[in-house]
């Protein structure tokens, strides 16, 4: 195996996918920015109960775990060439796992009475971005 950190390539690469989402959110005017935050929170929540609905409905999620294993296989020498040797490989394994139905509606039901204020909020943050920042004139 090589001498180079595992895991390296998969964070790089995540940054690298990231990059042109981060430049159009900079292109953003600043009263979609204010209107963006002022609905994360309503949006969040939405997410987490449509989820929760579908753990809910199959009967089980998946879980990611990291298994530390030792593998037997070909390290290289620092002046060039390779030896075999034992080396320390982390990988994710992927499981479905029940869920815990009664957790999944205690937290559905707390979602449920949330939502109302939440989408409340939203809609008075809306409007207060709208006041801070009022729309520019189009331009001839």
């Amino acid at each position: 195996m090589d001498a180079a950190p595992r895991g390296v390539y998969p964070d790089t690469m995540r940054i690298l996918f990231l990059i042109p989402f981060l430049a159009l959110a900079a292109c953003a005017t600043p009263r979609q920015q204010c209107e963006a935050n002022a609905v994360a929170p309503y949006s969040a929540a939405l997410q987490e109960r449509a989820r929760i609905s579908k753990e809910l409905a199959q009967g089980y999620t998946y879980q990611t775990k990291y298994e530390t294993r030792q593998t037997f296989g070909w390290c290289r020498l620092p002046k060039g060439g390779y030896y075999q040797c034992w080396d320390t490989d982390t990988q994710p394994v992927t499981r479905r796992v029940p869920v815990d139905a009664p957790k999944l509606e205690a937290r559905l039901a707390e979602l449920n009475k949330a939502l109302p204020a939440l989408r409340a909020a939203a809609a008075m943050d809306t409007e207060q971005c709208r006041v801070l920042f009022p729309e520019e004139p189009a331009k001839s």
